[in-house]
């Protein structure tokens, strides 16, 4: 299975729980319902920021976008 894209700016996320809310999202929007139940389910255990994005990427390819503001 390919997995369906997931881009990802920096700061655009007020935590990482709307993080995953998006990424579940992004799976149901690719028809992978089961997917996104699964990894609704598996995210609420994750501890950190780094974990999320981990076991988001076991789903989804993520790209992380540069910050477009400051020095980012």
């Amino acid at each position: 299975m390919t997995k369906p894209t997931f881009t990802v700016g920096i700061g655009q996320y007020a935590d990482m729980y709307d993080l995953h809310l998006a990424a579940v999202g992004a799976l149901r929007k690719a028809g992978l319902e089961d997917h996104a139940r699964e990894l609704r389910q598996r995210g609420m255990d994750a501890p950190s920021w780094y974990d999320m994005l981990v076991l988001i990427g076991e789903y989804l390819d993520v790209d992380l976008e540069p910050c477009s503001r400051g020095r980012g």
